[in-house]
Order: structure tokens, then sequence, then C-alpha cells
């Protein structure tokens, strides 16, 4: 260490002597480097190895981030940090020219990483604690699994400030064979607009709860209940605005107005006025799920079938419908799709119309026997509102709907009513609507139509229909009231104190003359304050008339944990394989239960990643896989057979590509005590096996390759392959 600051010191002297007096900003500049190099080398420890050094500022509205590269014969380092020095990006890379592939065609197969994610991340959490403020804290995410043969491993999480939360983030890498740290970034106060406000509050978190629980509103619909196939009501959070509680102030802040006040106010200042074209993108071209796409070849024999129309006759068809407003549009294709299921056929018919403005185009999709109009979707170019040009209103537009709807699909038709309906006091091109089935004075939004009207000539552009007519709908009898079911949903919520992103109009304070030369007039600080947190589940709503609240059900990723090894020898070697999701699902690992071909299997899949559920897949395709991966052969497939210690290890060294090497004769030997009793076709199994050192024999030093084999032993002779 002695060394290195000697070296530092005779940096500085160098940089120093190098600045000419005129030159005050390049002497100003060369003296920031220098600072800003000695702190980032302090902080992660840079050695003085390098060949090469150069750093270079961006001066930022926000301040200035210096960029600083490193880099020698076979490796790069480079950092973006602060002008203090804080460390805000790293990225560190070394030549792999010296790691090589094996040549062998064999050997390849599953193993261990170096370390354990819980050792990777000690090695995060030492460099975080390096690189955070005094001030700074680093909460990891949830845990992710152990992953075999991982090269690194990759960590994210927050960081809190001051003791509280923050919406700042970190993510880091860490290679495994060394515990480096090669990859960093983090999110910094240094981001935001002036100083974080101190962490105190004046108010609690009870009392933020009933200021926000003033802001949700539900509203009671019916929605199709999963396991009891009925429709049943339940109170549902509409869409609100964003707030949060100021803990300096104690109160309510509408955040999603505050922005768009002050964006109203940057506009009137003279900031740039964006615009955001949004175009509708042509419906997905692939047929349904479970139908047929046709070829050509395969088209023309479709035309020919009975009852099928032809391309031209269901063009017909769909013209007679005036309201598509099809006149000008050309005739494209009509791809046919079968249903496998039902044999229902249906053409999707494409039309296009060129224009100076763009192509407009229809989407419809038919019944190809009847012609029937059964959905549509469509795209314009690009319009914009022109003086003296009369574009349709929202509400003559709705009538054209529903005049529409009433002749295509009149029975469901009439029993909906307006869902969705547009803003009637915006300038719209076109105007989209959804109806839906209203039952006992409530919604049903399972059964729904939607349908989209062109507003410059009031065609209809689109329209779907969702309908199912043998819905059954529980009663709207004893329902709670909706303030008992806000008070529900809010209580499912956490209440947090944390720093939040908070915009704030720039003054004309030096603080922010950077920032408002730049053109803006309002950004993002850092406030602490009291906000609705996540919650533990995902909530959909409260029932209607128990009010207990709905959850959507969630499934961790499946973890193989077993619940037999207490005691057992195997206990930690089988522990450390189902960490990596290598072993048997079931929740029982059965140890000393006799090794059948099946299990096998199994097992051998799950180190080779394939995870085997017998809940969504045949055993069929679990010995398609074992023949592929050359573990046996279609010939050899036994799924009960008992499997003795020679076959068990045969078949790992198969999947591995020893077999080949193994079945040459006349050129093994092995030290097992039992050697002369071993057939001379697996003896080159047993040497290799001896030779990686998977199997050492039993406690008379046997080989016994008759003896039938048990599932512990299977699991760990695979364990000792991977940490060799």
């Amino acid at each position: 260490m002695k060394l290195r600051k000697l070296a530092a010191a005779g940096l500085v002297l160098a940089l120093g002597l190098s600045l000419g007096a005129p030159a005050f900003a390049a002497e100003a500049a060369d003296a920031r480097l220098t600072k800003v190099t000695l702190a980032v080398k302090g902080t992660l420890d840079i050695d003085d190895s390098y060949t090469q050094f150069y750093g270079q500022p961006d001066e930022t509205p926000l301040g200035t981030r210096w960029d600083l590269n490193w880099s020698g014969e076979d490796r790069s380092l480079t950092v973006s940090a602060t002008d203090e020095g804080k460390v805000l990006y790293m990225s560190y890379r070394e030549d792999q020219n010296d790691i090589t592939a094996s040549s062998g065609s064999y050997g390849s197969g599953p193993s261990f990483p170096a370390m354990t994610r819980a050792q990777a991340q000690e090695a995060a959490q030492a460099f975080l604690s390096r690189v955070l403020s005094d001030n700074e804290e680093a909460l990891f995410s949830g845990e992710e699994e152990e992953s075999l043969s991982a090269e690194d491993y990759s960590f994210r999480g927050s960081i809190q400030l001051n003791g509280l939360p923050s919406p700042m983030t970190f993510y880091l890498r860490v290679r495994l064979r060394d515990g480096t740290v090669t990859s960093f970034w983090r999110g910094d106060v240094s981001d935001y607009a002036g100083q974080p406000a101190p962490a105190g509050t004046s108010t609690t978190g009870d009392k933020a709860r009933e200021l926000l629980k003033s802001t949700l509103s539900l509203q009671l619909e019916y929605v199709l209940d999963a396991d009891s196939e009925m429709a049943v009501l339940r109170y549902l959070p509409n869409s609100t605005d964003e707030f949060y509680v100021d803990a300096a102030t104690g109160e309510l802040v509408n955040l999603t107005e505050l922005q768009r006040m002050l964006r109203e106010q940057y506009a009137v200042a003279g900031g740039d006025n964006m615009v955001f074209n949004t175009s509708m993108k042509a419906a997905d071209a692939a047929a349904e799920e479970g139908a047929a796409s046709l070829t050509e070849i395969e088209l023309e024999g479709v035309a020919k079938l009975e009852d099928v129309l032809d391309k031209e006759a269901l063009d017909k068809a769909t013209r007679a419908w005036s309201e598509l407003g099809l006149g000008s549009y050309t005739l494209g294709s009509a791809t046919y799709s079968v249903n496998r299921e039902t044999s229902e056929v249906t053409a999707r018919i494409t039309y296009a119309k060129n224009t100076e403005d763009g192509i407009y185009r229809r989407y419809i999709t038919v019944d190809a026997k009847t012609g029937q109009l059964l959905s549509m979707s469509g795209s314009n170019p690009f319009q914009v509102r022109q003086d003296g040009v009369r574009f349709l209103s929202a509400q003559a537009a709705q009538e054209k709907a529903e005049a529409f709807l009433t002749l295509l699909w009149g029975d469901q038709f009439a029993r909906t009513e307006v869902y969705n309906a547009p803003d009637p006091e915006t300038d719209a091109t076109l105007w989209a609507f959804t109806f839906a089935q209203k039952v006992n004075g409530y919604f049903f939004p399972g059964n729904s139509i939607s349908v989209r009207v062109d507003a410059a000539d009031g065609s209809i552009m689109g329209f779907s229909k969702n309908f199912d007519d043998d819905v059954t709908f529980d009663s709207a009898q004893g329902l709670i009231s909706e303030e008992a079911a806000i008070d529900a949903w809010c209580q499912s919520y956490p209440v947090e104190l944390g720093y939040m992103e908070i915009p704030v109009a720039l003054d004309m304070s030096a603080e922010f003359e950077l920032l408002r030369n730049a053109g803006y007039h309002y950004y993002n600080t850092l406030k602490p304050g009291y906000a609705l947190g996540e919650r533990e589940y995902r909530y959909t709503g409260v029932d209607a008339k128990t009010g207990q609240l709905a959850k959507t059900e969630y499934h961790d990723p499946a973890q193989m944990i077993y619940d037999d090894l207490e005691g057992h020898w195997a206990q930690e070697i089988l522990t450390e394989l189902a960490r990596c999701r290598v072993g048997w699902w079931g929740g029982k690992a059965e140890p000393d239960k006799a090794l059948t071909q099946l299990d096998y299997i199994k097992l051998l899949a799950s180190a080779d990643g394939y995870l085997y559920d017998p809940e969504t897949e045949d055993v069929e395709s679990l010995y398609n896989y074992a023949i592929r991966r050359g573990i046996l052969t279609k010939e050899s497939r036994q799924d009960d057979k008992v499997l003795t210690r020679a076959e068990m290890v045969e078949m790992l060294l198969n999947s591995l590509g020893y077999g080949p090497v193994a079945r040459l004769s006349g050129i093994f030997r092995c030290d097992f005590a039992d050697a002369d009793l071993i057939p001379e076709a697996q003896l080159g199994y047993a040497a290799l096996a001896q030779g990686l050192g998977i199997v050492s024999g039993d406690s008379l030093g046997s080989y016994a390759p008759q003896r039938p084999a048990v599932r512990s032993e299977a699991a760990v002779m695979l364990w000792k392959y991977m940490k060799r």
C-alpha cells in the first residue's frame, strides 16, 4: 500500500509540473482529474500495472461525470464517477484468449460453480460497502436459484438513503472463479436536482393511510369465478392518479397532477412541444391458436370443398356491408384456417387503399362457409385535424356503431350497455367504444363487444366480440358497502415512508442554473413521503359479499426440497444437488430406495437442465430426451428395471460422452478388489469411473458390478463428477 501511495503522489507531481500558468482551465481540469482518479483508485483498490490511462469529463446540467479508462496487455477497466470520486459505473474485462475449449468429444457435463450464490453475494456486499456512501445501504432483491456450470452471478437491489427506502437501484455481476466484481452500476443522488430533503417526518403512517385511502375508488362488476364457473360480484379498483403524503408537511399531494401542471407551465414558458403520433398496428396475421394455416396448394383444395366460399364470393359478401366503407378499397389476399377441434373454417381477408397520405388497411375475418362477419381490424395513415374539414363527433360515431352492431349481433348487443367510451371533447380521428353485458344493474366485462369508427368518413374500421351465452350470474343480494370494500382494499397495502422522486419547478438559485440553461423548467428531486407500498400478493379486488380480498394465484418457482433425509449419510450431498434443482421432484429423496431406470433418467436429465414435470409431460418425452442424449438406446428402455451398479456407471458415462472410449477393449485395468470379476464389456467403464474419482468402491474396496444400486448412490456419483 505504501508503494501505491508513493506512485499516486508521483502522479500528482507529474501532472502539477505539466501545467502552465496561463492555461487556468486546463490546469483546473488536470487537477480535478487527479483528484477523482486518486479517489477511485483508493475505492476500488486499483493496482499500478496498467500501461495506459485516460480520463475525460462530461459536464452535465446535474454535475460532472468522469469517464476513466485503464488498459493493459490483457485487461481493461472503465469507470464512471462523480467529481468527488464516487463510483457510479464500472466494467472490468480480461482477455480470454488463454481460455480454450476442450478438444475432446467427451467429458462435457454438468459441474458446480466455483462458489455458491451466497458466497458470491458476500463478495458483492463487500464491494458495495466500499462504493456506497456512509448514509447509504444496499438491500438485495429476492434470492435467485443456484445455477449449474455458472461462471458468474448477477445481483440487483435498492439503495436505502438515510435509513429510508429510495428509488435508487443497483446492479452488479460477480465472477465466480475468484469473486471479482466485473460489472456494476447504481442510481445516485446526483441524478436528482438539489440535495435530498432530510429524512424526518411531521406525521404518522396511520394519518398518511387515511389520506391515501381517500384517493381510492372501486367499481362493482361481475367477474367470472374460476372455481365456481359462475360470474360473481366484486369491487374492482379504478385507475386513479398517483398520490403521496409529504412527510415534512403531512399534506396529500397528487403527483400525477403536479407533473401535468409542470409540463403545462413548461410548454407556456416556451419549451419544445413534443408530439407523439400513435398509429394502430395491423392485427396479428397469425391464425388463432390451434388452427392450421394453409399453403397455396391447400387453399385450392379448400376452395373446392363443399360449402366453402372462394375469395371472390367472400369479398362480395363482405362488401355487402356498406358500413365497412370498402368501396374504394382493393381486395388483397384471403387466408383460410381450419380449426382442428371444431372443423370450422375461417378466412382472413385483406383490403388496402393507397392515397397521398399513405396506405389504409383493413383486415376482416369471416366464416368461410357463410361469409358471416366475425371480427375486423384496420389502420389509417397518421391524420392531422385540419380546419374546415368536418370529422364525426363522438355521439354521431356511437350512433353508427350501435346501428351496425344491432344488425350484426343484435341479440347479444341488446344485452349490453356502453362500458368504455371516449372523451367527446377530444379531437379524434377515430372513435373506439366498448359495450359490456349488464346484469342486475352491474357490468360483466367478460362478455363484451368492441368497435372502432373512422371519424373521417363514419365507416366501421374494427370490431370484435367475446361473448359466452352460457355464463350464469350470482344474485346481487347481501352486498357489502363500497366504503367497507375500500377499507379492506386499503388495508391490504403497507404504508411506507421513504424517499420518492418528486418533480419540482427550478427556481433562480445558482444551484439550478445549469439545468435552466439546458432548457429544463422542472426536474425530479428526492423527498421523504408516505405512499402505498408493494403487497405480498397480487389482489384483483374485493368479494362483494364476503369482503374478502380476491387474490391471483401465483406460484413461486418450484424448489426441490426433501423432508426424508434427516440423519442420512448422503443428506448434505442430496441437499446441495437439490439447491441446483438436480434430483427428484415431489419432496422425497427416498435415498435407500432401489434405483430404477426411469428414476435415474430423471436424475441425469435434471443435471442437464431438463425439468421433467409429470403433470404436463409424459414419460415418453423424457425417454426421447435420454435417447437423443445417448444415455441409453431405444431397445434398452425398461422403465421399472432396477439398475445394477455397473449399469448405473455405464449410463452416466454414456451421457457424458465417454461411451466410445469405455467400449475399447484390451487397454483398461482398475484396482478394485473384485476387478477379476468385472465383465470385459464393463471393464472400461469401471476403469474410467475409478480414474475420474466418481466410484471408489464399497467398504471392501469392491466395484460390486451386479449389486442393485440405490438412489443415494446415483446422486453421490453424479455429485462427485460435478465436484471433480
